[in-house]
């Protein structure tokens, strides 16, 4: 693939840019004619760019997602000498994920919800998961019944909790609720 010209890289950018801003601000189905218009750029050279919803928001999560991944791969490899810390700062850390960075958290589900989103990165992260879940069970840190889609439940449920929080301060609840999640599924049986 050939460098983009100059003008063509500033445009990319600017349309990169402003789609994080938008995501941030209305979630990931931000009208796009706003991201051109934040970005200084038409609708047809944003399309030109990213020929369709996902793959902007793909190109302006790509390095969060990879760097999910490494961490997901990372627990999964601590697991082996320390199961439990491994396992609740993994958990920890995704509802932190949701809490921090919405519009990350609500990218992140949607390879789950039949998005071809981070094909590759979402397939590390997802084989990590398993591995991390397989261990904690085998060490007998945790329930045996515990199953790796248990911890999808909890992604959207904090994704819930913080985008629509009701009567709760959704961040706070977000992490009660992984406490609580912790709590249920660690077992103190050798």
């Amino acid at each position: 693939m050939s460098p983009l010209r100059a003008d063509a890289e500033r445009n990319r950018s600017s349309i990169l840019c402003a789609a994080a801003n938008a995501f941030r601000r209305l979630g990931l189905s931000a009208p796009l004619e706003d991201v051109a218009r934040e970005a200084g750029v038409g609708i047809a050279t944003l399309y030109r760019r990213f020929p369709s919803r996902e793959a902007l928001i793909e190109a302006v999560f790509d390095a969060q997602m990879a760097a999910y991944a490494d961490r997901a791969e990372a627990a999964a490899e601590r697991a082996r000498t320390e199961p439990w810390p491994a396992f609740a700062d993994h958990v920890r850390e995704l509802v932190r994920t949701q809490i921090e960075d919405p519009a990350f958290g609500s990218a992140l589900l949607r390879p789950l919800q039949g998005s071809p989103l981070f094909a590759s990165d979402h397939r590390r992260a997802f084989r990590a998961t398993v591995r991390l879940v397989a261990r904690v069970r085998k060490a007998g840190v945790v329930r045996r019944d515990l199953h790796h889609s248990d911890l999808y439940l909890l992604l959207a449920s904090a994704s819930a909790l913080v985008a629509e929080p009701g009567p709760f301060d959704g961040p706070r609840a977000a992490e009660r609720l992984a406490d609580l999640m912790l709590a249920a599924v660690r077992s103190d049986r050798p």
